[in-house]
């Protein structure tokens, strides 16, 4: 059983390397303009599905010439963590950090929110309904302030609020790599190609959270794309992403609960002039991870959880995902063994060794 165990993973590995990207209409490269989905007399726009939206809570002033934007995905009740990313970032002096939000059902915690917004006035809050399947939508509208009022930023990093990022290597690299000015691109410690989506249903496992369905996503591999841990971009570059979301829902609403898959991989795949490149500034290390090494998914994970000299720390509750070797231990076990065996047969895979990976325990 082991020998045709192996065998079928070497065939799904073959299969991956020759897999071909499906067609659809790309959209060539042009000049976006903030019109195509922000209504500046109004002040409403479209995010995805989602029209007229707007900003509940916005920060009360632009970036004033700063040169990078920094947008962390929060949650209404992650007040002390929002204090905390404060005080880390305090030192940087040439960028501006903004919370996402979306709405809350509370009146007590948009309230709390309110009182917080406007001793910081960090806060883009905007009224599509907070929850982990809208990240997306706070992501995009961060996307649409920024072309409004922080347009001649030269970067917009993308972070999780519980992470620590290790911004002097970032900085370091990007004046490195970019001296003029970055092209239009996303870029990430490592990126991650060839991933097949998870199809179990055992909802309360490590990796059960990213589950989806065929119907949501029929491609047998996700686009490449880059862990919404951390990833860099630029202006122009969320503006286009932004337009493309609104134009492509019937193809790709579906995915739209997977943020960093959905908008650095499938959005981002139909811009085939945006760039996707591992945030480093070349010699053998870049080239090996950027044009090989990042081709096996194994080998993807195993450099975002133990070789990431940028994301310091990530965790989700009390799971450490950087460094940590349950959740690389899990991803190995669910993905690699558990959901191939019960693709086989469900006898193999039972249900205590799902347990094995339960994300309360």
């Amino acid at each position: 059983m082991l020998i045709g165990f192996v065998i079928i993973k070497l065939v799904m590995g073959l299969q991956n390397f020759i897999y071909k990207k499906p067609t659809f209409a790309a959209i060539k490269y042009r000049e976006f303009h903030l019109e195509d989905i922000y209504d500046d007399v109004n002040q409403t726009f479209t995010l995805i599905d989602k029209f007229d939206t707007r900003f509940s809570l916005r920060p009360r002033e632009g970036c004033r010439a700063k040169q990078t934007v920094i947008m962390a995905l929060s949650a209404p009740q992650n007040t002390q963590v929002r204090e905390y990313v404060r005080s880390q970032l305090a030192h940087l002096k040439n960028a501006r950090v903004i919370f996402l939000l979306g709405k809350v059902g509370s009146s007590q915690v948009q309230e709390q929110l309110h009182a917080e917004h406007l001793v910081h006035g960090d806060i883009l809050q905007n009224t599509v309904i907070d929850a982990y399947n809208t990240l997306a939508y706070k992501t995009l509208g961060a996307f649409v302030w920024i072309n409004r009022y922080c347009g001649n930023a030269a970067y917009v990093m993308k972070i999780d609020d519980d992470v620590t990022i290790n911004f002097e290597t970032v900085f370091a690299t990007l004046e490195n790599k970019y001296p003029d000015g970055p092209p239009p691109t996303i870029e990430c410690p490592s990126i991650m190609r060839n991933m097949r989506p998870w199809r179990h249903n055992h909802t309360n496992t490590i990796m059960g959270k990213w589950s989806i369905s065929r119907d949501q996503m029929p491609r047998r591999v996700f686009a490449d794309f880059c862990p919404g841990w951390f990833y860099i971009t630029t202006p122009e570059v969320g503006l286009a992403l932004a337009y493309v979301a609104k134009e492509t829902v019937k193809d790709l609403k579906g995915l739209s609960g997977m943020d960093d898959i959905y908008i650095t991989g499938h959005l981002r795949e139909r811009l085939p002039w945006v760039n996707l490149s591992p945030l480093q500034s070349g010699g053998l290390s870049g080239l090996l991870w950027g044009s090989f090494l990042s081709h096996c998914p194994y080998l993807g994970i195993t450099k975002n959880v133990f070789f990431n000299d940028v994301v310091l720390e990530k965790k989700s509750g009390k799971i450490p995902y950087t460094s940590g070797q349950k959740f690389f231990a899990c991803a190995f076990l669910e993905y690699f063994i558990l959901e191939n065996l019960e693709y086989i047969n469900p006898s193999l895979a039972p249900e205590y060794l799902w347990q094995i990976c339960d994300r309360s325990s």
